[in-house]
């Protein structure tokens, strides 16, 4: 009866733990329903999903894949790609004449060069970090190039100004964020 006792415990331990790991894998991954394909069951775990959709669905190759790797390079590229666009607003904001003549203004559109350019090296080194299969590497890099975006737009918050540059480069870094937001999220269903 002893042995019958350890038998069970030796056979039936490893198979529940097994188990477990297996339901636990599967509740992060994404589920296909009927009719779904990769880009949907994937969207709809992140926050943004409308985002999420059509930006990946923007690039062909999204919707021919099966693999999830593939989806969260896509969301990098992306985000990589809207932040270089940004950083190319910044420097046509720069040479506009009103900025020019408001130091304050001109100051804070430097910062933004610099927290765009940041961002974008963050971007491309989280790529690298993918690639290796380092997805708390990405996660730290994609959360760095957010906060510089953040810190971009905080140096708005003191400038008292009849142009809208605050407000052209609040709504880039709203879309940015929920870009990068997507990528983070597609990167921790890897995981």
């Amino acid at each position: 009866m002893a042995s019958w006792k350890v038998f069970n415990q030796c056979l039936l331990l490893p198979m529940l733990l097994m188990n477990c790991f297996v339901l636990l894998v599967q509740c992060g991954r994404p589920h296909y329903t009927e009719g779904e394909d990769l880009v949907t069951a994937t969207c709809k775990h992140t926050l943004h999903f409308q985002v999420c959709n059509s930006s990946l669905r923007s690039v062909p190759s999204s919707s021919n894949t099966s693999d999830l790797r593939v989806l969260a390079e896509i969301a990098l590229n992306l985000s990589t790609a809207y932040a270089a666009d940004t950083l190319t607003c910044v420097h046509e904001l720069q040479s506009n004449s009103s900025a020019a003549n408001n130091i304050y203004l001109f100051r804070c559109l430097r910062d933004c060069e610099e927290e765009f350019s940041e961002a974008i090296e963050n971007l491309q080194d989280s790529k690298e970090a993918l690639a290796n299969g380092d997805c708390d590497r990405v996660d730290t890099l994609v959360s760095a190039a957010m906060s510089d975006a953040e810190t971009c737009e905080d140096g708005f918050k003191d400038l008292q100004s009849e142009d809208n540059y605050s407000t052209s480069l609040a709504e880039r870094n709203r879309y940015f964020s929920e870009l990068c937001s997507n990528a983070l999220a597609i990167t921790k269903l890897l995981v």
